[in-house]
């Protein structure tokens, strides 16, 4: 008897300890939007998965100002260029059917495509080694202008169909030769998704859906290829009133092409995404799947590369839109995003099986610091 109770004391201990270390967790992270009126700002929705499973979530501030709904695990957010993880994943899963392969030129894909007068493949596209430059950061000056006759702004001020973006990216020539440096480039992945449709037939949208969100469960993540349909738990997006403190404006876009963007999910099913690069369910649901996305350009993986003390951030260490870096002694895979008023960051530690996962709706808040802020308290936390 004395054994049981015992034991019992020991298991209630435990028991404590373990949810005073999540509650100290949780108030160290609420401490980082202490100064944001939470009941009237927009601010973040926050993921931190240890074992696959989600050590802590919540919601800061509002997903609707104007109806003061809060954001919730639930809540839907555009997150910007970490989404080209789901079109480099599309790529190989086509590649994994024998489809197509990355080291054939994308003419191939996309006959209507100018030429380029150089062999610019799916493997360049991928990278950033194509040569092409971003639409985004006034590479192509004149070429892509707006209803009076000016620059297009690419925030919410202008507009064009999906129709008129893709016909004027396959008009769009190199800035310089394939293979000469690492060049990040928006428009590389718009093609790509141009090569997903002209090979299955389907929209991005829809292949990820059959191919990648199906498979995975993730019911309320889709690439929106209609900035106007009606998407439910929604997130708007917003940017600060100038020289009006604590107000905002809406800041949504009004296009719809994906690729390099686009994709719409929520903290709750970002998880299964998480999970996947521990076992795989997609394609074939071979591990070989997973381990194609830390192949980086040179062929060799990012991790090697990284050990070398010639090679510098991005060049040798982007593979298949994942980052590899070392912080605080660890391995890190990581993408970031922002588009019009939302920013996010996605962080994964393999060999702790530990990842972050930030998604906000306020233009002002740099998802990648809260994603490093949220890491450190982590880690500080784990050390004490």
């Amino acid at each position: 008897m004395i054994r049981k109770i015992l034991l019992f004391a020991l298991l209630i201990t435990s028991f404590c300890n373990v949810s005073s270390n999540e509650r100290s967790l949780s108030d160290r992270i609420d401490s980082i939007f202490s100064e944001i009126n939470l009941e009237a700002e927009p601010a973040c929705a926050i993921g931190v998965i240890k074992n696959k499973e989600y050590l802590f979530k919540r919601g800061y501030g509002l997903s609707n100002l104007e109806h003061e709904i809060s954001l919730t695990p639930d809540s839907v957010f555009r997150i910007g260029s970490i989404s080209k993880q789901f079109t480099a994943m599309a790529i190989l899963i086509l590649e994994e059917k024998g489809v197509l392969s990355l080291d054939e030129p994308i003419k191939k894909y996309i006959p209507d495509l100018i030429d380029y007068k150089e062999n610019v493949t799916i493997r360049h596209l991928v990278h950033h080694y194509s040569g092409l430059g971003d639409y985004e950061y006034s590479d192509y000056p004149g070429r892509f202008i707006n209803s009076v006759g000016e620059e297009f702004r690419w925030g919410n001020q202008d507009y064009m169909s999906n129709d008129e973006v893709y016909a004027l990216f396959k008009t769009l020539p190199l800035i310089m030769k394939p293979e000469t440096k690492f060049w990040y480039s928006n428009l590389g992945y718009g093609l790509l998704a141009i090569v997903i449709e002209n090979i299955t037939g389907m929209t991005l949208r829809e292949f990820a859906e059959k191919e990648i969100f199906k498979p995975l469960g993730m019911d309320n993540t889709f690439f929106n290829d209609d900035v106007n349909q009606v998407v439910t738990n929604r997130a708007d997006a917003y940017t600060p009133r100038e020289n009006h403190p604590g107000e905002y404006k809406i800041f949504m876009t009004n296009l719809s092409n994906v690729g390099d963007g686009g994709l719409y999910t929520t903290i709750n099913d970002f998880i299964k995404w998480d999970q996947n690069f521990y076992v795989n369910k997609l394609g074939d649901q071979k591990d070989k799947l997973i381990q194609r996305m830390k192949r980086n350009f040179f062929k060799q993986s990012a991790e090697k590369a990284r050990k070398d003390n010639d090679v510098y951030r991005d060049e040798d260490t982007y593979a298949f839109a994942q980052n590899f870096d070392v912080y605080r002694g660890f391995n890190r895979w990581s993408h970031s995003g922002s588009w019009v008023g939302y920013t996010a960051k996605y962080s994964r530690f393999e060999d702790l099986e530990f990842s972050s996962v930030v998604f906000c709706n306020n233009e002002e808040i740099d998802a990648g610091q809260i994603s490093d802020k949220i890491t450190d308290l982590y880690f500080d936390r784990e050390n004490n």
